[in-house]
Formats: structure tokens, C-alpha cells, sequence
């Protein structure tokens, strides 16, 4: 009798810290810890950009046809130059479940960015086709230009 109590304590001790563990866990993946603001300001600083222009949240719907629901906030930077495609963008997903649906509206916003680049530059066409995109949590970071692997690799310190 007295085995069988000790062997349903210990499962529901072990059961006790899994479900701690577990819940652990899945607060921080979905913890906020920057604005996509703080993020995107640290990798301009980091990168010493200087020909990025921040797009105002209620213009960024003219880029990106996001579904409602889909992120709670974003910072996105553009270049000053109409014939440079540089970009920086940071979205917070509403839900780590979202990003599928941020996925597509980001590639359908590159499809486009790049039509409009094709025949007039193709250097900056060539960098749309390569675009990054980086998913950590529920931040998302998009860049277009010659230094995305410096960018997603400040990208990946700030949040580590």
C-alpha cells in the first residue's frame, strides 16, 4: 500500500514539474521583451545606416496588405533613394501561430517591390529576390540589401 502511494506521488510530483517546465517555456516564446521599434533602431545603429527612412505604422498598410490580427506592431524603415530597394522591417506577431499568414503578405509585398525594379535596376531587383526573412518567437525580421547576414546576425543577438 505504501509503495503504491509513494509511486502516485512521485508521478504526480513529476507530472507537478513537468507542466511547470512546460509552461515555463511557452511563456517565454511568447515573451516581448523590445518594441519592433527597439529592434529595428539597435540594427540601423549597429549597421550606422543613415539612408533608411522609418515608414509611419499607418502608411505601412501602403506596402503591406497584413490580415487583420495577424501582428500587434512593427517598425519598418525604407530607403530615402527611389532607386535603391533597401529595406528593414520588424513585425510582432500577434501569436506565434500568425506567421504563415505574415509570410505570405511579405513575399506577396517583394513580388511586387520587385516588379516595379526589374527592368529599371537590376542589381536591386537581384536583391529582392533575396530578401531575408528571420523568425525568432513572435518577432519577425525582413531586410533587403548587402548587408543581410550582418542584420540578422544583430537581429539574433538582441534577442538571445
Amino acid at each position: 500500500m505504501a509503495s503504491s502511494f509513494n509511486l502516485f506521488f512521485n508521478l504526480c510530483y513529476f507530472c507537478f514539474i513537468l507542466g511547470g517546465f512546460l509552461i515555463i517555456s511557452h511563456l517565454q516564446e511568447n515573451s516581448v521583451r523590445y518594441t519592433p521599434d527597439q529592434i529595428t533602431s539597435k540594427i540601423i545603429s549597429d549597421m550606422k545606416y543613415s539612408d533608411l527612412i522609418k515608414v509611419d505604422y499607418d502608411q505601412v498598410s501602403k506596402h503591406y496588405d497584413i490580415p487583420e490580427g495577424t501582428i500587434s506592431g512593427c517598425s519598418v524603415y525604407m530607403s530615402k533613394s527611389s532607386e535603391s530597394a533597401s529595406e528593414l522591417a520588424c513585425f510582432l506577431l500577434a501569436d506565434k501561430s500568425k506567421y504563415e499568414n505574415l509570410h505570405k503578405t511579405i513575399a506577396s509585398h517583394m513580388n511586387t517591390k520587385a516588379s516595379g525594379f526589374k527592368n529599371l535596376n537590376p542589381a536591386q531587383y537581384n536583391l529582392i529576390k533575396n530578401y531575408l526573412i528571420v523568425q525568432k518567437g513572435k518577432y519577425v525580421l525582413v531586410a533587403i540589401g548587402n548587408n543581410t547576414a550582418a542584420e540578422e546576425k544583430s537581429f539574433q543577438s538582441i534577442l538571445d
